[in-house]
């Protein structure tokens, strides 16, 4: 795709004018982000709600961006927004503009709860199955290609597992300490921050294949540093990692306690599994009967964008619910937007009459849901429902929300991106396909509301933060995600939270480096649970010092944490002055 026709606008037409970026206003806009969650069966919501409406207006704030499942559930059938519009009545009397956050590109369980099947697939090739005779009848039986590992049950003392030395690792043989043998992993407490804990083994892989890991923990007055699991790949360069995900629990696991995750080998043919600590703990904690073994068809996904073939190795193509009964997984969504990373597999029965003898082998090919740590799942960009879900959701928040109601739009962290067969038969780089998806996305929702601004989070669309090459490398997205930021429509305000290379950031979004030539109004989504309103106020305005656009900025929490309230407004409103006569 060239530069031009990237610019151009989701009807296809180049803008003929790129707005200007206004003067520095003389006092900022002071945003907060408001998490709540505004249903049904929340009644102490509103109270709570209302109670940090006060305290910002109290501190001079402007606006709330309103981060609350209520806004995605308002095309659900039979959702009541009741509550919803308490508070949103009750911001609005305070004289808050309210900024809904919706269509969550990132975290996109919400948008998915009704059709699991409009998630992100990533591809399963040639996963091998036997037709073997069930008591009910012949079934596919999935073919295990991944060696044991070496010494899972501990049993076999210091082996397997201890290539690396760290000394906090070791042996539990204290009878009745471990999960039904005589020995398991032990990790000891240390306060040091550098004194890292890991078993590690290696594990050779067939690409593009779906794994299973499986292991027991138990603790005790576990505390500090959180049980990590690291998959990296070792047969390339580019530092793939396969999985990535934190034990949060691990503290109340004071009985042992199964853990399941999965993971798609991608193109690796070799990694380095590592289960354990990194930096200081106090307490103690147990790992046994760690299992890795290949499964299959578990999240499968239906829909035209993620086919599924079934074939044998003289290339031949069997038929589904003639030769193998329908393929599905009645586990894919159990409860609404939340998906299990592992359950066990479904089974795929052989009808009568079937092509498929006993004995018979063959590969299946198919997509599957992944979801990644804490249970994240993000949407398929190119699946047509998907801009029906946006219209259907926007067509509901216009019945909630006044006119011209701003809309800031949920791309944000997206971690599964271009890996379905949908989306790469559009020959898109991921950049490209983000590119596009905003103009879809765009156009879905001024066909609703004309005339709306839209707001968005920085890192998507910033070489700075998460658009590079090397993020496909990180997470499950396919291809380079460089040039995403041409799908960004004149008047987007942006939203820039790339609080660690700040200055850079808010200088590529006012077009002041190579590569970008159109500037951005922008807010600087601050704070971010530091315990010091006053001193990250103070710090963002001063690396936006010379730069132009910034309007303001808005007390951004995750935990959340509204103590800092106060402190991050007054340090605003104290230096901004000097932001203003630093630019242009």
């Amino acid at each position: 795709m060239s530069k031009d026709a990237a610019e151009k606008n989701h009807d296809g037409v180049a803008p003929t004018v790129w707005p200007p970026l206004p003067p520095t206003p003389d006092k900022p806009e002071l945003w907060y982000l408001h998490q709540s969650y505004l249903s049904v069966g929340s009644t102490t919501e509103p109270a709570y709600s209302e109670g940090i409406i006060d305290q910002a207006v109290a501190a001079g704030y402007t606006g709330m961006a309103l981060s609350d499942d209520a806004i995605t559930r308002l095309n659900e059938p039979g959702f009541d927004p009741s509550m919803l519009k308490t508070v949103l009545s009750y911001a609005i009397g305070k004289g808050l503009a309210v900024l809904p956050t919706t269509d969550p590109y990132g975290y996109s369980n919400d948008m998915v709860k009704e059709n699991g099947n409009l998630a992100e697939g990533m591809q399963v090739t040639g996963t091998q199955f036997t037709v073997t005779a069930g008591s009910s009848g012949n079934v596919l039986s999935p073919v295990n290609s991944l060696a044991p590992l070496q010494n899972g049950n501990f049993e076999s003392g210091q082996t397997g597992w201890f290539d690396f030395g760290d000394a906090r690792v070791g042996l539990d043989t204290t009878a009745g300490d471990c999960n039904g043998g005589s020995a398991c992993g032990e990790i000891t407490g240390s306060s040091s921050a550098t004194d890292n804990a890991r078993f590690t083994q290696s594990l050779t892989l067939t690409p593009w294949r779906l794994y299973h890991l499986q292991f027991w923990l138990r603790t005790a007055s576990l505390s500090g540093d959180s049980f990590q699991v690291e998959l990296l790949d070792t047969s390339g360069s580019n530092g793939l990692t396969l999985l990535s995900s934190t034990v949060s629990n691990a503290d109340s696991m004071t009985s042992w306690t199964r853990v399941d995750m999965s993971f798609n080998s991608r193109t690796s043919t070799a990694a380095l599994l590592y289960l354990g600590i990194w930096g200081g703990n106090q307490g103690t904690l147990w790992i046994d009967d760690i299992l890795a073994e290949e499964t299959s068809l578990v999240n499968v996904l239906r829909r035209d964008g993620t086919p599924v073939r079934v074939y044998d190795a003289g290339g031949t193509t069997y038929t589904e619910g003639k030769d193998y009964a329908a393929i599905s997984d009645p586990s894919l969504n159990p409860s609404p937007g939340n998906f299990d990373v592992w359950h066990t597999p479904p089974t795929v029965s052989v009808p009568a009459g079937s092509a498929l003898a006993v004995g018979a082998n063959v590969s299946i090919d198919y997509y599957t849901i992944i979801p990644l740590d804490g249970g994240q799942v993000g949407v398929c960009l190119s699946e047509p429902g998907v801009q029906d879900w946006v219209q259907a959701n926007i067509t509901a928040m216009s019945k909630v929300f006044p006119a011209k109601t701003g809309i800031f739009l949920g791309y944000d962290e997206m971690r599964q991106v271009d890996s379905c067969e949908l989306c790469r038969a559009k020959n898109m780089t991921a950049g490209e396909l983000l590119a596009w998806n905003v103009g879809q996305t765009w156009s879905s929702i001024t066909a609703v509301t004309p005339g709306v601004t839209a707001y968005v989070w920085d890192d998507m669309f910033d070489p700075n933060h998460n658009a590079t090459a090397s993020y496909q490398y990180a997470y499950p997205v396919l291809g380079d995600l460089t040039g995403s930021w041409l799908g960004l429509q004149p008047g987007f305000v942006i939203m820039n939270w790339n609080l660690g290379n700040l200055t850079k950031s808010l200088s590529w979004f006012a077009g002041k480096q190579a590569g970008n030539t159109h500037a951005f109004q922008q807010i600087i989504a601050g704070y971010y649970d530091t315990g010091d309103g006053a001193g990250a106020a103070t710090s963002e305005l001063t690396s936006a010092s010379g730069i132009p656009g910034v309007t303001g900025l808005m007390y951004t929490t995750w935990v959340p944490d509204y103590s800092q309230l106060g402190p991050f407004a007054t340090a605003t409103l104290a230096g901004w002055a000097a932001y203003k006569a630093s630019t242009p």
